[in-house]
């Protein structure tokens, strides 16, 4: 079983929170700050769980707008907003 989780999310503090507790658990875990670079990324190779935050830097749905783009990558991806 794959263990790599992707977080999307602009607050720093919060974003490494996320990472930190999962890296403990054992997760191979990927931080992305904005969408364009969470894209970027998943455009080379999806995660097999996104967490995401609703709210990114200046787009207030981007990561509604980064769900809808990971839906037509893949129908099956587990997504998390927490």
């Amino acid at each position: 079983m794959s263990r790599r989780i992707a977080i999307v999310e602009d607050e720093v503090a919060i974003r490494e929170n996320y990472a930190d507790v999962l890296r403990k658990q054992g997760y191979e875990v990927q931080t992305y700050a904005n969408r364009k670079e969470a894209m970027s990324a998943f455009d080379l190779r999806l995660p097999n769980l996104a967490i995401i935050d609703i709210g990114l830097e200046n787009e207030i749905d981007g990561g509604f707008t980064l769900c809808q783009s990971l839906r037509s990558m893949s129908d099956t991806l587990p997504i998390i907003f927490p």
